[in-house]
């Protein structure tokens, strides 16, 4: 029996979520360093750079979705003892992340130039842009493969080795962008292609880690060849569950540039800024969100499995209280050193009174959102991505957008912030009630109406140990 079956639930998710945060600090240390030592070869190459995020984001929306569809089967096979589908899921993910990343590698290498054309790259920025994702799109299987790896591992309930991989990834990014980039001893200066290579072969050596933890230290991968109906059967349940999770990465984005957008026509360069300077500081202040909702993937996936309603439903409760504490947390933080912190990013005062004012209103928004986002990876991992997409959808086009549109239309900047605020606190609701019966006894192992893959008479049985 799985350790995660058993126990104070709170205690769990406590351990769970540390070492969690610790990995969320090393990715951004990793995407930090970059920009720094770009920053350091000029305004041109720091603006590359800046195009390349756009596209590395998009693209690493493929690692989201393997991630979180393997995850949510293997999670639950474990905790029903099924370590035979749980091998084939680690492995069909593996294969399923290695096809895909190719197909979109080899697109995305022949359409550089008019992908970030279209984009408003031109003249040597365009040409800085085709040295680094030359190089990226080559390599991009080590970029999207250790975040699918490292979810297979939490899957499994470690937590731990995710954090190392991570860490170990990030300080040797530190380590090789200065050697490559500028040049050190025999080794030439290769700029925006240094950074490149650089984050290759640190990504590169965190894959052959947590794959040699995946085999090594849990036996979850099968290197027996599968049919190709096996293979089919598993790649149909992986999407299934990893498109909507996919997609609702992409809302996110999409929502800030309408934040963005609705921002410049009430506030001009000074509004943009500050939400700018405000979105920058909650991702630090989300940090712990993002632990958290890690830590519910493998919890509450195995204790669904292992038919646990009681602790699955207790997981609820404990997650919808934490949002309240950590709402209230970081409103109160917020209100002595919203301006403060505001004045760290800008010293113009209008930019830190209307950052200040984003960080404080918005914040009073912060319930919903946790509460919408934690129930919606609760659902995802238990296999109900529709409900996710139906809570996601109705956040961002019925709720947040036509009241950033409206508040601003009336209120001016004011107005947009409240929109947000308020559009977040509905959706916590709306949330809340979507997630009530599938989160419940009735529910099923899979989905209604699906094949329950656990049941494969092929699936080699045994105990999680």
């Amino acid at each position: 029996m799985s350790e995660l079956l058993k126990g104070s639930v709170s205690g769990h998710l406590r351990r769970l979520t540390i070492p969690s945060i610790g990995g969320m600090l090393a990715i951004m240390v990793f995407n930090l360093t970059d920009t720094w030592y770009v920053s350091r070869l000029g305004t041109e190459e720091l603006a590359a750079m800046g195009f390349t995020f756009s596209v590395v984001m998009v693209v690493g929306t493929l690692s989201i979705g393997f991630s979180a569809g393997s995850a949510s089967i293997i999670t639950r096979a474990l905790g029903a003892g099924n370590v035979g589908l749980a091998r084939r899921a680690v492995s069909g993910g593996l294969v399923l992340t290695i096809a895909g990343t190719l197909v979109v590698s080899v697109a995305g290498y022949f359409s550089i130039d008019p992908l970030f054309s279209a984009l408003g790259a031109k003249g040597r920025i365009l040409d800085l842009v085709g040295e680094y994702m030359s190089v990226w799109f080559l390599g991009a299987v080590f970029s999207i493969m250790p975040p699918v790896s490292d979810s297979c591992l939490r899957a499994a309930g470690d937590v731990k080795r995710p954090m190392y991989v991570m860490c170990i990834c990030a300080a040797l990014n530190i380590v090789l962008d200065p050697i490559l980039i500028f040049g050190f001893g025999p080794v030439p200066a290769m700029g925006l292609e240094g950074a490149a290579i650089a984050t290759l072969i640190a990504r590169s050596v965190g894959m052959v880690a947590s794959l040699y933890f995946l085999h090594f230290s849990h036996r979850l991968i099968d290197w027996n060849v599968p049919s190709l109906g096996e293979l089919a059967r598993s790649w149909m349940e992986i999407l299934r569950l990893g498109v909507p999770a996919s997609l609702n990465q992409v809302l996110g984005p999409l929502a800030q540039g309408f934040y963005i957008r609705v921002a410049a026509g009430v506030g001009g360069a000074e509004a943009v800024a500050a939400m700018a300077t405000g979105t920058r500081v909650e991702a630090f202040l989300f940090i712990l969100a993002y632990g958290y909702g890690i830590a519910l993937v493998p919890f509450v996936g195995q204790n669904y499995g292992a038919r646990a309603m009681d602790r699955v439903r207790e997981t609820r409760q404990i997650t919808l209280r934490f949002a309240w504490l950590y709402a209230a947390l970081t409103f109160l933080i917020l209100l002595p050193l919203a301006t403060p912190v505001s004045g760290l990013f800008s010293v113009e005062a209008e930019v830190v009174r209307q950052s200040s004012l984003y960080l404080i209103v918005a914040s009073l928004g912060h319930v919903g959102l946790h509460s919408s986002t934690w129930l919606s990876q609760m659902l995802n991992v238990v296999g109900k991505p529709r409900p996710v997409m139906v809570i996601s959808v109705v956040r961002v086009f019925f709720l947040i957008m036509p009241l950033c549109y409206l508040g601003a239309k009336f209120w001016g900047f004011a107005g947009l912030v409240a929109g947000i605020a308020i559009g977040n606190l509905v959706s916590g609701v709306h949330a809340y009630f979507v997630s009530r019966p599938h989160l419940g006894l009735g529910s099923e192992l899979f989905s209604p109406g699906r094949r329950d893959l656990s049941r494969d008479k092929h699936a080699p049985k045994g105990s999680v140990r």
